[in-house]
């Protein structure tokens, strides 16, 4: 499997920021086949990140405390 993030952070407001991910992935052997099924894995995977990186930018959550 390979994976490439692409992250854009654009001012938005005065005190707000646009977060853009763009994920791609590409998968070789069985995961070609798999893949398609996960689709929605990956993007809710994807989307827990980019909350847990917000809560700790927002408000200093580290969200490694409340899994450990």
């Amino acid at each position: 499997m390979w994976n490439a993030a692409r992250e854009h952070l654009t001012e938005a407001g005065p005190e707000s920021t646009l977060w853009v991910s763009e994920n791609e992935y590409r998968f070789t052997g069985l995961m070609r086949l798999v893949a398609p099924l996960m689709r929605g894995s990956f993007i809710k995977q994807s989307r827990q990140h980019m909350e847990d990186f917000r809560a700790f930018a927002e408000h200093g959550k580290d969200v490694r405390e409340a899994n450990g």
